[in-house]
């Protein structure tokens, strides 16, 4: 005689593990259990014995039906429909979504952001990399299919100092990770799954004072960056973002909303107004909101003429991909891309980052324009931020007397 006994229930689903009287080729230990079909509104059985050993013991067919069961859960609560054996192209997440819903609907949302150019696609892998590395210790806790508002700020401490302990991380690279993980807690806020961000008064290391934060290049390195951007054709547009960093402090960010039209070609000038639209919002067009207008040099100009051509269409984006102007607007790693590729193409060392660029041009030009004219060019809120730059500097300089009345 057949038997049927319910193991789990779960959101009103049984399941139910059904064991023939005769059990051979022809008759399987299964787990049973009814799920609405959204199309015709009616219950329908489905039947699975992945994973069972119908030759087992009780003990063990049991025990392999219960896993089954539990990754069957953990697939409805990611959407999955049983009947198609597919999901939807958008789950909407409440206050009652678990954790492993939430990261793999955040996942997916990052990776539409790639899609769409807003990220690029060493920040979907970094992301990818903390959220499987954020899943693996949720699951080895047995907390993986909580809600979200079950942590704490000690939970997400916890989490950081094992992952900072595991992977051996620098305080920027751990600060890095809890600001990806307060991006995907900050997004579950605006959805409504949580009321309090466990994140935004997490531990995170000051960086301020880091000597890597204002890590900036030797002379023999910038020489050899700069003669190897020269003599490569296919990172013309690195050499430009280069050039804008070291000698104009022409943020990454500015630079990708430059356009052709910007650049006034008889005055030598380029402007970077008040504000832009960026991806349909109306946001600053430069990191301080101010209008910014800069006097190109010759050699500059020359650079940015052989690059545009014949200056094309000049609502095109100064940097469009494939070495060239273009009508997309690219992602904001973008420029760190080219240069991470560059890096890799010539065996630099990672210790080489694209916007020491724009501290190295600072330290170089401190003794010949002087602390308050640099602090203005680099358009620095303060003299002290821009002191912060050239500490290193300052603190090598020799004082010395020449000229001062002796005593």
């Amino acid at each position: 005689m057949k038997s049927t006994k319910v193991l789990k229930t779960w959101n009103d689903i049984e399941f139910k593990l059904y064991v023939p009287k005769k059990i051979d080729s022809n008759n399987k230990i299964e787990v049973h259990f009814s799920f609405l079909n959204p199309e015709t509104g009616k219950n329908k059985n489905i039947k699975k014995s992945t994973g069972i050993d119908r030759y087992a013991s009780k003990k063990i067919y049991t025990e392999q039906a219960n896993t089954l069961i539990e990754a069957m859960i953990e697939l409805l609560t990611a959407g999955w429909n049983p009947i198609s054996d597919t999901y939807p192209d958008y789950i909407k997440l409440t206050s009652q979504s678990k954790t492993g819903e939430c990261i793999r609907s955040w996942i997916q949302l990052r990776t539409l952001d790639l899609e769409n150019g807003i990220i690029g696609q060493e920040e979907l892998k970094t992301t990818v990399f903390l959220f499987n590395f954020y899943s693996d210790f949720l699951k080895k806790n047995n907390v993986y299919m909580q809600k979200p508002s079950h942590f704490t700020v000690n939970d997400i401490n916890l989490f950081m100092r094992t992952m900072e302990r595991k992977r051996g991380l620098s305080p920027v690279t751990y600060n890095s990770y809890l600001y990806r993980l307060n991006f995907f807690y900050k997004f579950l806020y605006h959805e409504r799954v949580i009321t309090y961000n466990p994140c935004s008064v997490a531990f995170k290391y000051k960086t301020k004072n880091l000597k890597t934060r204002f890590e900036i290049f030797e002379p023999e390195e910038l020489q050899m960056v700069r003669e190897l951007l020269v003599s490569t054709p296919n990172y013309r547009d690195l050499l430009i973002a280069c050039k804008f960093l070291f000698e104009y402090n022409i943020r990454e960010a500015e630079q990708l909303r430059i356009k052709i039209s910007w650049i006034n070609w008889e005055k030598g000038e380029l402007t970077i107004p008040e504000k832009v639209i960026e991806r349909e919002r109306t946001i600053n067009g430069t990191k301080n909101g101010l209008m910014a207008k800069f006097q190109l040099r010759t050699d500059m100009l020359d650079l940015l003429e052989q690059y545009i051509g014949d200056k094309g269409d000049e609502s095109n984006f100064l940097f469009g991909g494939h070495y060239k102007p273009g009508a997309v607007q690219r992602g904001k790693q973008f420029l760190s891309n080219r240069w991470w590729r560059f890096r890799e193409d010539f065996k630099l060392s990672k210790n080489l980052k694209l916007y020491a660029l724009k501290h190295t041009g600072n330290y170089e030009s401190l003794e010949a324009v002087g602390i308050e004219k640099l602090s203005k060019m680099a358009r620095h809120a303060s003299i002290t931020q821009t002191q912060d730059y050239v500490k290193s500097k300052l603190n090598r300089e020799v004082i010395k007397i020449d000229g001062k009345v002796g005593f």
